[in-house]
């Protein structure tokens, strides 16, 4: 048996210089279609079901949309057209809220400020000298020229996050009205319901954050705050997973695998880089993902996944 989890972020038809890199409604269409050629698709419910031993033999294939993002309803009647089912993991505070994650801020900045500005802005308040970058920053972001792969490091994991809301809101307030960004970003609660009635919604955090930069503590409520506004207008039966924010090694720990398996869910998803094989569900809060460049169809051209 052989599992592949690919993730989305934004599904729209407009391109940017930087900043938002989707996939068009198009390509999304054009990837479901070469990933059917090598893979079964599963609902989360069905993976749910197969870590929790109902194994069988074939190649899978889970499609993941983070965030919570409005566009993504138009894909998912993009996929029920096609009868393709997916998982959407939703962070919970932009909605409850009307306010916009830090992540989502930076984005859509970095779709109207060029990186070099906005680094060497942060570079007027910071001795950006001392900071260290990790070896495998070029596997980090693998699609990123230089002066990004340091931004977004900078941004995600050097920066306090007293520091990083003050300086991404600053210049997110010259560019935006951060209530009605949040209104057209975001899915709303009669979204969350048709997700919860699909039994496709997951917990993507409240606040989006690297959850192994928190405390215990921080975790829990994070993720508990998340989880109780989707439970409220999700349904509580729903919620079988939860996608880490980031996904990666830091913001990743075994500390907050452990964290999520206590609140019952049966698999947690990161976005370390690989195909998920029988031995994986043994450590079901650790699934490999892979980024929808490097899947069959994908940016990249990659044909490492074409099993």
């Amino acid at each position: 048996m052989k599992l592949l989890i690919v993730n989305f972020h934004y599904i729209r038809d407009e391109t940017y210089e930087g900043g938002i890199y989707p996939r068009t409604f198009s390509e999304l269409s054009d990837q479901v279609d070469a990933l059917s050629r090598h893979y079964e698709f599963i609902a989360p419910a069905e993976l749910a079901s197969m870590v929790a031993g109902d194994r069988k033999g074939g190649n899978f294939c889970l499609l993941t949309f983070d965030d919570g993002l409005k566009e993504q309803m138009a894909a998912l009647e993009l996929l029920q057209r096609k009868g393709v089912p997916a998982a959407f993991y939703v962070t919970t505070a932009p909605i409850r809220d009307n306010t916009v994650a830090d992540v989502h801020k930076l984005h859509h900045i970095r779709s109207t400020v060029p990186d070099a500005h906005l680094y060497d802005f942060i570079g007027t308040r910071m001795d950006l000298s001392k900071v260290v970058y990790p070896e495998n920053i070029d596997s980090l972001y693998r699609y990123d020229p230089p002066e990004s792969k340091r931004l977004k490091y900078l941004l995600n994991f050097i920066l306090t996050a007293a520091e990083k809301d003050r300086i991404v809101g600053m210049l997110f307030d010259e560019v935006a009205d951060e209530e009605a960004y949040s209104k057209s970003l975001y899915m709303n609660t009669d979204d969350l319901r048709k997700l919860g009635s699909l039994d496709y919604l997951g917990v993507h955090g409240d606040a989006h954050l690297p959850l192994a930069t928190l405390s215990e503590d921080g975790i829990r409520q994070d993720t508990e705050a998340c989880m109780s506004f989707l439970q409220e207008h999700g349904g509580r039966n729903s919620l079988h997973s939860i996608s880490y924010p980031f996904g990666g090694p830091k913001a990743v720990s075994q500390t907050v695998a452990d964290i999520s398996a206590g609140y019952g869910f049966s698999f947690g998803l990161t976005m370390f880089r690989g195909i998920n094989e029988i031995s994986d569900f043994d450590t079901p809060f650790l699934l490999k993902r892979v980024d929808t460049n490097d899947a069959p169809g994908g940016k990249s051209g990659s044909t490492e996944y074409c099993i």
